[in-house]
């Protein structure tokens, strides 16, 4: 049963990132009345949606945070022949909030069909809640452009011992549909299939070459590979790492052993140089909690702004604070620091813990002297600055009695359930 949900997301547009790859296939048509058969070249397209887990709307039941997603897409034929409507349902799930953003979580979508030479229209939409985002483009398919397939770029390629849905043969090839590859990618990984390769050759050499924004050649990789079949598979990596970010293409060239270009293809990609933070205005927790770090003055005027004025007030605030670090605190305090039905965030332990982050040194009583005293808690940090919380009613309530931080302020009139050796702080 669902007990709660988390409206996070106050934009209706999703944004979403797709790459349709085409493969050549040859099947054969058997007329068992005429006893005839003839053979026929179609292309299988595949399309591989990238969805940003930011991008969704998301829901909680039991302990799990998931969006649920209908994935509504249509090809029509431009000559009128024949069109494709179909709808896939998908459900996506993420431990926390905090690890999706930390992880740059997005989710992919792979779905495919067969289709003929010719042109075609095509419209995927996401819909997850009351968002809805839409793709959609051309595809121009002819047969003398299929002597290879498209080129898949892909964050892993690997083999495959789950019989994975993203399977090609015996590997586990993921694409990348939005083509970007920032520092957590160490090679740029790619597949692609060739076909009708001449009888006459036993070897194929490949050169792959990146070029820069440019038009330099900024890496240059040739491959020999044995030709064991007239259609046959191809997987590769190119290290990226020493690349600068950039707009660059990848081209493929293939070669008979008589030097004769077999098929050429290329793809554009990106490069970042550095992970982007995935930080936005939309689906973060915690995005909106800053009023711990702002003067009362400050947070009242936040508060006061239109909406479309709360959202660069924000892009500025989190260009100042460590936004990863901030939510690992809430994170923190909310598993350790609850009380009741108040959110450890709200509690003073929660507030000092967010504001100032984890203490150098935590001192407690001795569980003995329960009995004498009231349980607290005596904070310190590097710099000097120190707080005392004391559980008053004994019901795990710390609050906030004694602090030298000029920014907070103490309680004198409940000094007198401090214990004897803290009396001397506040003298």
């Amino acid at each position: 049963m669902i007990v709660f949900l988390l409206c996070l997301v106050s934009a209706d547009m999703v944004e979403f990132y797709t790459d349709p790859v085409v493969y050549k296939t040859t099947i054969k048509l058997e007329d068992t009345v005429a006893q005839t058969s003839i053979t026929k070249d179609f292309f299988y397209v595949e399309f591989n949606c990238e969805i940003p887990y930011q991008e969704l709307h998301y829901q909680s039941a039991e302990n799990i945070i998931f969006s649920n997603a209908i994935i509504p897409f249509k090809i029509v034929d431009q000559n009128g022949l024949d069109s494709l409507i179909d709808t896939l349902y998908r459900q996506f799930t993420i431990p926390s909030f905090s690890y999706a953003a930390k992880q740059q979580v997005s989710f992919l979508v792979q779905f495919g069909t067969y289709l003929s030479e010719g042109k075609f229209d095509y419209q995927i939409e996401i819909l997850s809640g009351d968002k809805k985002g839409t793709n959609e483009a051309v595809l121009d398919i002819r047969q003398g452009d299929y002597t290879m397939s498209d080129i898949l770029l892909s964050s892993e390629i690997s083999l495959d011992t789950l019989d994975d849905y993203l399977r090609k043969g015996n590997l586990k090839v993921v694409p990348r549909p939005s083509h970007s590859f920032d520092q957590r990618f160490k090679n740029l990984c790619f597949y692609y299939e060739l076909y009708d390769l001449p009888s006459d050759s036993d070897s194929l050499y490949a050169l792959y070459e990146v070029i820069d924004g440019d038009g330099r050649t900024v890496r240059r990789v040739s491959r020999s590979m044995e030709k064991v079949f007239q259609a046959q598979s191809v997987n590769c990596g190119i290290n990226i790492q020493s690349f600068q970010s950039g707009e660059y293409k990848l081209l493929v060239t293939i070669s008979d052993d008589s030097s004769n270009v077999l098929a050429k293809k290329e793809t554009a990609f990106t490069i970042a140089k550095a992970q982007r933070r995935a930080v936005s205005y939309e689906g973060m927790p915690y995005y909106r909690e800053i009023e711990y770090f702002l003067s009362p003055k400050q947070y009242k005027e936040f508060l006061n702004l239109p909406e479309e004025g709360k959202k660069p007030f924000l892009d500025r605030f989190w260009r100042t604070y460590d936004y990863f670090t901030v939510a690992a605190r809430f994170d923190y305090v909310n598993d350790h620091y609850k009380f009741g039905d108040t959110p450890g965030y709200k509690t003073d332990r929660g507030r000092i813990y967010v504001k100032y982050g984890e203490p150098d040194e935590i001192e407690k009583p001795l569980p003995l002297q329960h009995r004498e005293q009231r349980p607290y808690e005596h904070w310190q940090y590097p710099n000097g600055e120190q707080f005392i919380f004391v559980d008053i009613r004994g019901v795990n309530d710390y609050i906030l009695v004694w602090t030298n931080c000029l920014e907070e302020r103490s309680q004198p009139t409940l000094y007198k359930y401090l214990p004897d050796e803290k009396l001397n702080l506040v003298q």
